[in-house]
């Protein structure tokens, strides 16, 4: 797994979440609503990192790009800001 990825705009961009700036990790509220009294803080944000998505910006053209990656999924999902 490469530590880059490539925006529709062809624009080379850092999906490297220990490397780069400005990546947000999407949790979603079902994770969060599950209780877990035995895991440790240090644990439960490993388990954040290895499962959420990861929310990139293409700082050329502005898109969102969702990414879902695991050993067994790859998925990119690209968002274009409003025109105004």
């Amino acid at each position: 797994m490469g530590s880059w990825i490539r925006c529709k705009c062809n624009q080379l961009v850092h999906k490297n979440l220990f490397c780069s700036t400005g990546i947000s990790l999407v949790v979603t509220e079902e994770f969060l609503d599950v209780e877990r009294p035995e895991e440790s803080a240090q644990d439960l944000v490993s388990e954040i990192i290895l499962t959420s998505e990861r929310m990139l910006k293409c700082s050329n053209c502005g898109r969102i790009i969702l990414l879902k990656e695991s050993k067994d999924e790859f998925e990119l999902r690209f968002f274009s800001p409003d025109s105004e």
